[in-house]
């Protein structure tokens, strides 16, 4: 029988090898699976310009903007921390996108009157991009903007939920009907982010987060995604939302596209 002494120093060895591989998964670009993000943009231009105080930038929308558009694709760990900013070796270029760029000024715009289009795309690339060029469908800029428009149209929330009968209105729907309606499609757990009343009486749905193995098949989301909130001083994207996750009692609004002109 093992004594005590072995059976502790069984469990702190133990131990050790679980420290030492998460150390070196957080100081290596190592991730598990895809966390892919889309917004309705309505709700992330309401929610720009209701804390246009803190960074002092407004959101239109244009009416080239007609459904859901892609925040990002984020390789993810599954404790949900990073990696982020991975290789700085591979600065955005434009010039690597040019054939995509009509596209994703509709379906993966930058909102924010008075900064450049591109802004959004770089801090996106910067962020998430270089961290996902061990995966050969994503080995490029090019390849993972590309992906990012493939996915958007796979995964078309607008058609999904307009099948249930859920339309940008001023209707309260019921989260879970949300909920349920795109967990049918996807086959998986997402998670979903909302922008609040002041009062807390009421939410906007504003992001859907699913959830892709390194196959792009859906798996479960089972814990929200933990964004970083602090940016390194080079990163001057001029909004970075940390959105909270939507609570299911709610009354939810799926709100209507309010154009410019």
């Amino acid at each position: 029988m093992k004594t005590y002494t072995q059976n502790i120093l069984q469990v702190l060895f133990i131990c050790g090898v679980i420290g030492f591989f998460a150390l070196w998964q957080r100081s290596s670009n190592a991730w598990d699976f895809i966390v892919y993000t889309q917004q309705w943009p309505e709700a992330a231009c309401v929610d720009i310009n209701d804390t246009k105080s803190s960074h002092h930038h407004i959101c239109t929308m244009t009416r080239n903007i007609q459904t859901w558009t892609i925040h990002g694709i984020w390789p993810s760990r599954f404790d949900g921390d990073g990696p982020f900013y991975c290789d700085n070796s591979y600065p955005f270029q434009e010039s690597e996108i040019t054939n995509l760029e009509n596209i994703m000024d509709n379906k993966w715009p930058n909102l924010i009157i008075g900064t450049a289009k591109t802004s959004f795309w770089k801090h996106e690339w910067t962020k998430h991009g270089t961290c996902a060029l061990n995966l050969l469908d994503l080995d490029c800029e090019h390849k993972y903007f590309k992906m990012g428009l493939d996915l958007n149209k796979r995964f078309d929330y607008k058609h999904i939920l307009e099948d249930r009968n859920i339309t940008p209105s001023e209707t309260r729907y019921k989260l879970a009907d949300m909920r349920e309606a795109i967990e049918s499609f996807t086959k998986s757990k997402i998670n979903m982010q909302c922008i609040f009343a002041k009062d807390k009486s009421e939410q906007a749905i504003v992001q859907v987060e699913v959830c892709l193995d390194k196959k792009f098949n859906t798996i479960d989301c089972k814990t929200r995604y933990k964004a970083i909130g602090i940016l390194p001083s080079w990163d001057d994207i001029p909004y970075n939302p940390v959105f909270e996750s939507c609570s299911e009692n709610l009354p939810t609004q799926y709100l209507p596209f309010r154009y410019v002109n």
